[in-house]
C-alpha cells in the first residue's frame, strides 16, 4: 500500500516537472526596446521590435501592435537588420485604426542570439513615430502607450506549426510639454545610410497555375540599414515603373533586357538587369533548295548541250 502511495506520488512529480519544462521551452517573447522614453512634440523616434525565444526555435512571427493615436503618428516601418527575411504580410500601418501588422518568416529557424554575440540578431523591425506638432489633451504631461495585441503569435520550427507560448511587453512614453531641442532619430539614421541593397538576381518563370502560364519575373533582396523602400522595373524602352515580386511581364516574347531597381529608405539604389539568351537563327533551309535547284539546272543544261554535239 505504502509502495502504491509513493508511485502515485512519484508519478504526480514527474507529470508536474514535465509540465514545467513544456511551460518553458516552448515559450517566447516579443517585446519593446525602449520600453519607456520622454519626448515632446515635433519628435521623430524608433521603437524596435524584438524576440526572446527563451531556448526554443521558432520559424515564423506574427505581430499585431496598437498605439495612442492621439498622441503618436506612426509614418514608417523598417525592415532593416531584421532576422525576418520572407515576409509572408509586408509590414502595414493603419493610422486610423490605430494598428501596425506584419507576418514574416526566417526559413531554417532562428533559436535566439548566440552566447557573447555583440550584434543585434533578435531583431523584427523598427516602427518610426512622429509626435504630432500640435496635441489634443491636457498641458503638462502625456502618456503614449504601444502595445502587442493577443492576436500576435509565434510558431515553432518543429515542422507542425505548433504555436509557442507568448508573453509580450510594450512600452509606454511620456510626451512632455517644456520646450526644448527637437529630435529626429529616423534622419539621423537615414543619414548615416550610404549602402545600398544587397546584390540579387532575378528569375524568369512561366508556370501553368501563375498569370495563366505567361512569362513572368520573381527578384529579392534586403538592405541592412534603413530596410527596403520600394522596386521598380523597366522592359527594354519602356519607362521605369514601381512593382511588387512577382511580376507579370509585359514582353512575352522575351526579346527586351529587363532591369529591376531595388530602393532602400534612404535613396540607395540597386540595380539588377536579366538579358534574355540569343536564340539560334532558323537555318535557311530554303538556300539549300536553291542551290539544288541550281545545280539541277546546270547539269540539265550540260546534259542538252552534249546531247547536240
Amino acid at each position: 500500500m505504502r509502495y502504491s502511495i509513493l508511485k502515485v506520488q512519484f508519478s504526480i512529480l514527474v507529470a508536474c516537472l514535465l509540465l514545467l519544462v513544456a511551460s518553458y521551452t516552448e515559450a517566447a517573447k516579443l517585446y519593446l526596446e525602449p520600453a519607456e522614453g520622454n519626448y515632446q512634440p515635433g519628435d521623430t523616434f524608433l521603437v524596435e521590435i524584438k524576440i526572446d525565444t527563451e531556448g526554443e526555435c521558432i520559424n515564423t512571427v506574427e505581430a499585431n501592435l496598437s498605439f495612442s493615436q492621439n498622441i503618436l503618428k506612426a509614418v514608417d516601418f523598417s525592415q532593416g537588420n531584421s532576422i525576418l527575411t520572407l515576409w509572408v504580410n509586408p509590414p502595414s500601418i493603419d493610422q486610423q485604426s490605430r494598428l501596425i501588422s506584419f507576418v514574416g518568416g526566417i526559413p531554417g529557424g532562428y533559436c535566439g542570439r548566440v552566447p557573447g554575440d555583440p550584434g543585434v540578431s533578435n531583431l523584427l523591425g523598427k516602427i518610426i513615430f512622429r509626435i504630432p506638432g500640435m496635441m489634443v489633451g491636457e498641458p503638462g504631461e502625456n502618456l503614449a502607450e504601444v502595445k502587442f495585441l493577443d492576436t500576435s503569435q509565434v510558431l515553432l520550427n518543429d515542422g507542425f506549426g505548433t504555436k509557442a507560448k507568448l508573453t509580450t511587453q510594450g512600452a509606454i512614453f511620456k510626451i512632455l510639454s517644456e520646450p526644448g531641442t527637437l529630435k529626429d532619430e529616423w534622419q539621423e539614421v537615414i543619414e548615416e545610410d550610404n549602402i545600398p541593397p544587397e546584390p540579387f538576381k532575378i528569375e524568369v518563370h512561366q508556370e501553368p497555375l501563375i498569370f495563366e502560364g505567361k512569362y513572368f519575373i520573381i527578384f529579392s533582396t534586403t538592405d541592412k540599414q534603413t530596410g527596403l523602400d520600394y522596386y521598380e522595373v523597366k522592359e527594354g524602352e519602356r519607362e521605369w515603373k514601381e512593382v511588387e515580386s512577382p511580376y507579370l511581364l509585359e514582353d512575352q516574347a522575351l526579346q527586351s533586357i529587363i532591369k529591376v531597381r531595388a530602393v532602400d529608405k534612404a535613396g540607395n539604389e540597386r540595380i539588377a538587369e536579366y538579358v534574355p539568351p540569343v536564340k539560334p537563327k532558323p537555318f535557311p533551309y530554303w538556300i539549300i533548295i536553291l542551290i539544288l535547284i541550281v545545280a539541277v539546272g546546270i547539269w540539265w543544261l550540260m546534259r542538252k548541250l552534249k546531247s547536240k554535239r
